[in-house]
């Protein structure tokens, strides 16, 4: 009798789960599968010959808690969550390579990209109390008690925390101060697509900052986390942030026409878009051209 042991396997889990059956000659042989029940009503065959086989896993070593994992090949250089330790990681792209952390924090030329913590609620009240922040977009401008909470709830959430804002705080390199943050938010189940925005004092508009961290998030975005597409939105009449992702190299892709009521108003959506090959292969035959 065949014998099937059932693991709880969450949406994204690379936990595999062996299954042993008997074949012609009475040996048993065990092969892999990742949440699949053979003869299934859902699983679209009616015997057990459409097995994933280890060949198609890749094994190695989660770069945070030293464990043993394995994802499927489809999930080769992209970014995942390690089962055990429950980190996010860049999945090998071959058997026998290491699994690679995310690369945070990160710098540019004036700004350090970081995680937000308890100390910065000072600055980010200062950003989230002005009225000004909220003219082209949803929300209201937030008092003490609402960033403290904010603060904490986002302490919980990692950058593959699908459907959920991964907020990273732009500080300034010299002194520390943080004026703004930038927001990604990864779309489930495959985490391969991040939708991005860029919130910033108003003290420090107009200076190259909004470009020089969305330049920064793209390349992290792309080169670092290897994800296949990164989206960003924006009221129509906003024209600093038409400026912006133009300048960053976005695409635009479309037009929703008073698609939104904001304030009272139904407004039009502009949606901007690049994919990892927009943006890798121009850097490429940049440098090819220069050698």
């Amino acid at each position: 009798m065949e014998r099937l042991l059932a693991l709880s396997i969450p949406p994204l889990g690379p936990i595999r789960r062996r299954v042993f059956s008997r074949n012609g000659q009475g040996k048993t042989k065990g092969q892999f599968r990742l949440g699949y029940c053979p003869n299934s009503p859902d699983s679209g065959d009616t015997n057990d010959t459409a097995m994933i086989t280890e060949e198609d896993f890749i094994d190695f070593t989660c770069p945070y808690c030293r464990d043993a994992v394995s994802f499927p090949m489809q999930h080769r250089d992209s970014l995942q969550q390690c089962p055990m330790c429950f980190e996010s990681l860049v999945v090998p792209e071959k058997p026998g390579e290491a699994g690679r952390k995310i690369a945070l924090p990160f710098s540019t030329e004036r700004l350090a990209l970081r995680r937000l913590g308890p100390a910065d609620w000072q600055d980010l009240l200062d950003i989230m109390s002005d009225e000004e922040t909220f003219r082209y977009t949803s929300g209201h401008p937030l008092d003490e008690e609402a960033i403290l909470r904010w603060l904490e709830s986002d302490a919980h959430v990692k950058l593959t925390t699908p459907d959920q804002p991964f907020c990273l705080g732009l500080a300034l390199r010299e002194g520390g101060k943080l004026i703004g943050y930038a927001g990604l938010r990864l779309s489930a189940p495959d985490l391969l697509q991040a939708h991005v925005t860029i919130h910033l004092n108003r003290a420090f508009q107009k200076q190259g900052f909004a470009l020089e961290a969305l330049k920064a998030v793209l390349r992290f975005c792309f080169q670092d986390t290897r994800l296949h597409r990164v989206t960003a939105t924006c009221d129509s009449r906003n024209s600093a942030a038409v400026k912006l992702l133009e300048k960053a190299g976005l695409r635009r892709e479309g037009e929703f026409v008073k698609d939104n009521i904001l304030h009272g108003e139904w407004t039009n959506t502009l949606c901007y878009a690049a994919l990892r090959e927009e943006y890798t292969e121009p850097a490429a035959a940049q440098q090819a051209s220069q050698t």
